[in-house]
């Protein structure tokens, strides 16, 4: 036999036992392929980080968790079992069972289950961090594309301190998440890195018209094809204003969008001229514009 045919039979061999050995593997469904009990601190409140389904990382309201003898707080999304409430630091007893089912979408998966409660204290967790969410996955997300348009007799004044003093911080990540309900938009957080962190809060948001575009926006035009066009403002956690700012929002796509998902670009627009005719009277402004463009 020839060298050729000899591997060719080979290969065609081992794909057969390959083939038979997964099929055998399928035909035994699900079977665990880990299972041990330890004890948890459970943190007083939810801190925002990632969970993963079907393939996805996703932003979610998360537990914070520590095992004994570990310093760090760590994420757990989901403890079959534990009702948990707020205010409350707890230690509890936990299964974590693995599972492997070569039948399902997503074959290898882990389970958390509450066996015991052995305290519940009222007390505020200590050294809790700002946020969960890894740095791969922060600094996936967009920082903002400035730019602004000034009509005024001292321009150069006015632009430097455009410059200076940007409403949105740029050199921070702008997340998104937790989708649509009744009241909300959704939620928002912008990390800068694991200690500098704005929000996180809620989006209210209001549908506008294509007639209540403010004509001052034609300075500086959004690219791309607009699509809806809104008012958006930023709140804290409790639905508060604060001193979290407002936008005119342009809802638009282009080709340059990263995502495969259909995501819109969001283009933040805001009229700044009498805020800058009181602050340089003599400065002769008559139109300043600002924008901020996401491209998701």
């Amino acid at each position: 036999m020839k060298i050729k045919d000899l591997l060719g039979t080979l290969m065609l061999f081992l794909f057969a036992f390959t083939f038979i050995s997964c099929d055998k593997e399928n035909d035994e469904g699900r079977k665990v392929t880990g299972y041990k009990e330890y004890i948890l601190t459970v943190a007083s409140k939810k801190i925002l980080g990632t969970g993963w389904s079907d393939g996805f990382d996703y932003l979610s309201d998360v537990y914070a968790v520590k095992q004994e003898d570990t310093k760090n707080w760590e994420t757990l999304v989901f403890i079959d079992g534990f009702e948990f409430e707020k205010g409350y630091e707890y230690k509890i007893k936990v299964s974590e069972t693995s599972y492997l089912d070569y039948r399902m979408g997503q074959p290898a998966w882990t389970e958390y289950d509450l066996l015991e409660i052995l305290s519940k204290e009222k007390k505020d967790s200590r050294d809790l961090p700002l946020h969960l969410i890894p740095k791969w996955y922060y600094e996936e997300q967009p920082l903002p594309m400035y730019r602004y348009a000034v009509e005024a007799d001292h321009k150069a004044v006015v632009e430097e301190d455009l410059k200076t003093h940007p409403i949105l911080p740029l050199d921070y990540h702008y997340l998104l998440y937790s989708g649509f309900d009744e009241e909300y938009l959704g939620k928002w957080i912008a990390i800068k890195d694991d200690t500098s962190v704005w929000g996180p809060g809620l989006i209210k948001g209001i549908n506008r018209s294509s007639e209540e575009i403010p004509e001052i926006y034609n300075l500086m035009p959004p690219e791309g094809q607009v699509q809806a066009f809104m008012e958006w403002s930023f709140l804290d956690e409790e639905g508060n204003a604060k001193n979290y700012p407002s936008f005119d929002v342009f809802l638009g796509c282009s080709t340059e969008s990263k995502s495969a998902v259909t995501t819109p670009d969001l283009y933040f627009y805001k009229d700044l001229t009498e805020y800058y005719k009181e602050k340089y009277p003599d400065g002769g402004v008559k139109a300043v514009v600002v924008s901020y463009t996401f491209k998701f």
